[in-house]
């Protein structure tokens, strides 16, 4: 796109380069003739003619431009959405690991050890091992479901 544009303000500026004079002269008849080139046999007036791009075309062009860059923003925040997608889904699948690991290690092992909040370990009641993998399980269920 940006291609089609840059060739249509290339051509634009071009014809502005070849552009030659418009000369306006009348036959023996009384016809007024309008040529590019100058006659040789007449007397002829030079015409000062001068174009412009209109207005319609230039509104369009802005349009086509602000249509391009639009679309390019939005691919870009697709990409990035994209990405953060692929990031926070390989998060969740190192969370359910981890909690699936927890399960495993709760289920084969009798005795658990737990640490305190001041350092100390102590061990997990037979209990307390039952409610922790009901709520390990209730965990993987919610956050890895298919999984």
């Amino acid at each position: 796109m940006r291609t089609a544009i840059f060739s249509i303000f290339l051509l634009s500026i071009s014809s502005l380069s070849f552009a030659s004079g418009v000369y306006k002269w009348t036959d023996e008849n009384g016809v007024i003739h309008y040529s590019d080139k100058k006659p040789d046999f007449k007397t002829s007036e030079e015409l000062n003619v001068q174009t412009g791009t209109p207005t319609k075309e230039r509104q369009d062009l802005d349009a086509q431009s602000k249509e391009l860059s639009d679309q390019q923003e939005l691919e870009r925040l697709k990409q990035q959405q994209i990405k953060e997608n692929a990031e926070a889904d390989e998060r969740q699948k190192k969370v359910c690991e981890l909690l699936k690991v927890n399960l495993e290690t709760l289920m084969n092992n009798a005795r658990i050890r737990e640490e305190q909040e001041d350092g100390s370990q102590r061990f997990m009641t037979p209990e307390e091992i039952l409610q922790k993998r009901k709520d390990t399980q209730a965990l993987i269920d919610e956050k890895c479901g298919a999984q």
